[in-house]
């Protein structure tokens, strides 16, 4: 759960990250200032500073002339984000296994994690599916018991940038769970002190990942183009 918003920088921020990621604001669809001032009854000021710093995590894009957008969908994008999940896991692994014994607090929070886990797709909302992912995988990088390399990844749009292309492209949770037992599999080798096994299994997760998301993107630029999926749509369109 968000923290209450210290300003109406924070507010404006929190509630236009909340509507990207839930893809109330569709990958592509134009952030008019003035029509987000209106909506959310705050300034403009705030409303920039807001987006700006979404810019930075590359949710939003900025064009001369042209405003903010949220950023667009490719395969290209998807697959760099996930190496760079990939590359962030891996490095974190082997200190992580090393440390383990000296953070139990750090393993009894995994494993309590791993037990929400078991239960996500029984009415898990898609921002707690979030927070739960973050979370464990921030245990993680916890465990290298390095201060740099912890602001690194809390400062990486990697997590958020993927839960924003599930809900574009219309990723259900109910659908994809088998999925989350990747999650069980990892805290397994970090136990065992598997490194080997846990890389392979970032490596096979991740392109099972990777060909889902295509084959939804496919059909979602499918849908797209289709006249009377245009005429019918009901996604909210703040270019007006």
């Amino acid at each position: 759960m968000h923290e209450a918003p210290e300003s109406l920088l924070e507010l404006a921020y929190q509630s236009l990250k909340d509507s990207i990621l839930r893809g109330v604001y569709p990958a592509g669809s134009r952030l008019p200032v003035d029509r987000l001032s209106r909506e959310l009854t705050i300034s403009s000021t705030p409303i920039k500073g807001a987006l700006n710093r979404l810019v930075a995590e590359h949710l939003v894009e900025q064009t001369p002339r042209c405003g903010y957008a949220v950023v667009k969908l490719s395969m290209k994008d998807i697959s760099e984000v996930l190496e760079i999940r990939k590359m962030f896991e891996i490095f974190a692994i082997r200190p992580a296994i090393q440390n383990k014994e000296r953070f139990p607090s750090i393993m009894r929070h995994m494993e309590d994690l791993l037990d929400r886990f078991d239960h996500a797709t029984d009415g898990i909302s898609f921002m707690e599916a979030l927070e739960l992912e973050r979370d464990f995988h921030l245990c993680f990088i916890r465990l290298c018991d390095n201060e740099r390399f912890s602001r690194m990844y809390a400062s990486s749009w990697c997590m958020d940038y993927l839960f924003m292309v599930f809900a574009n492209v219309g990723l259900s949770f109910e659908d994809f769970g088998p999925e989350f037992a990747y999650h069980r599999k990892w805290y397994n080798a970090l136990i065992s002190g598997d490194a080997e096994g846990y890389e392979a299994l970032w490596d096979s997760g991740i392109e099972t990942l990777k060909n889902r998301l295509s084959q939804l993107l496919t059909e979602k630029e499918a849908r797209e183009r289709s006249p009377s999926k245009r005429r019918s749509s009901s996604k909210p369109n703040l270019e007006t």
